[in-house]
């Protein structure tokens, strides 16, 4: 009976984590504060890139190397 017990608390207190997970979203709900605009350039920065319209931006990834984590 030991077992069935700690199983039932492990499960009450998983379920109650989730529960409190789930509803700090509608208690909380996150807003940012200011926009953050950002600038696509080259490494050395003398090209940036340029979005006009609400078409957005294509990018392509030609040399991972060049970033760093």
């Amino acid at each position: 009976m030991g077992i069935d017990r700690y199983t039932k608390i492990v499960l009450t207190v998983i379920a109650a984590a989730l529960v409190a997970n789930v509803a700090q979203d509608y208690v909380l709900p996150a807003q940012a504060a200011e926009v953050q605009r950002v600038a696509i350039c080259t490494a050395s920065g003398a090209t940036c890139a340029s979005v006009s319209g609400s078409s957005g931006l294509e990018v392509k990834v030609s040399n991972t190397r060049d970033f760093k984590r």
